[in-house]
């Protein structure tokens, strides 16, 4: 059985968005990275969802200056800032940011479980996961995009800054009747597993595959030696129903926030 986590743990907290910056930094090629506020500031290009920072004020008390330290970092790279706050930062900086005018992009649960004894899987023998080889991961970040976007044209720019990144080591696809139809990946740091890249083609939906990528990543990060996997995920979206039926639970939130800069 599943031991649960604590929504307050810190250390547990610290170790996610640890986790969470490492995926982000080793996505692509290139990355300007500098600490402050305990977290990473990240740059790649000004539209990257790379862009941003990450675990800002997780570790407790900030610097009085750390926002115009981060907001001095993307303006010497023309990009605005972008924040992907946790709700467990210091409440030191929440009120600081509240007083500079930044505006809400997103809001995320963080998701995780740790790694125990796996149930056999029982799903259906139609759909099976296969390992993206060597040279597919043009194929399988287009197919992640086309789960994003559903029926909508993923614009090929934004193919373009998405494919020119590094190809995941562990990154999978999900097989329906001999067809691959979902994606998902996974980045090992430290002993955590952070999933991340479930897509879906809306003609493959609702028929457990996303339940299958899960379970066969949470059966590989064991292979690897970790003890945690996470996950961020739309508040009461499928993605988040998944999860939870898959062993996570809600650790806490995050709100993605950003204030355009003048330059």
């Amino acid at each position: 059985m599943t031991q649960f986590l604590s929504s307050v743990d810190a250390v547990v907290a610290r170790r996610i968005e640890a986790g969470h910056a490492h995926s982000a930094m080793a996505s692509v090629s290139g990355v300007a990275v500098e600490r402050i506020g305990g977290g990473w500031a990240i740059f790649h290009e000004p539209r990257s969802p790379v862009t941003q920072a990450i675990g800002m004020g997780i570790q407790g008390d900030i610097e009085p200056d750390c926002l115009d330290r981060l907001e001095a970092f993307y303006h010497s790279h023309s990009s605005p800032c972008v924040i992907d706050l946790a709700t467990l930062a210091d409440p030191n900086l929440v009120a600081r940011i509240a007083e500079r005018g930044y505006l809400v992009r997103e809001i995320s649960h963080v998701m995780a479980r740790r790694i125990d004894a796996m149930p056999a899987d029982v799903g259906d023998p139609r759909t099976s996961v296969e390992a993206a080889g060597p040279g597919e991961f043009p194929m399988w970040m287009r197919m992640m995009l086309q789960g994003f976007a559903g029926d909508e044209e993923i614009p090929e720019e934004q193919m373009a800054i998405m494919a020119a990144g590094n190809p995941w080591p562990e990154a999978f696809f999900g097989v329906w009747e001999g067809n691959r139809v979902a994606t998902a990946a996974m980045d090992v740091h430290a002993g955590l597993a952070t999933f991340f890249g479930d897509a879906t083609l809306v003609g493959a939906r609702g028929r457990g595959l996303q339940i299958a990528l899960i379970r066969h990543r949470l059966q590989r990060a064991a292979a690897l030696g970790c003890d945690l996997a996470s996950a961020s995920v739309l508040p009461g979206s499928v993605s988040h129903r998944n999860y939870e039926r898959a062993g996570f639970q809600l650790i806490y939130g995050r709100i993605q926030i950003s204030r355009q800069l003048s330059w």
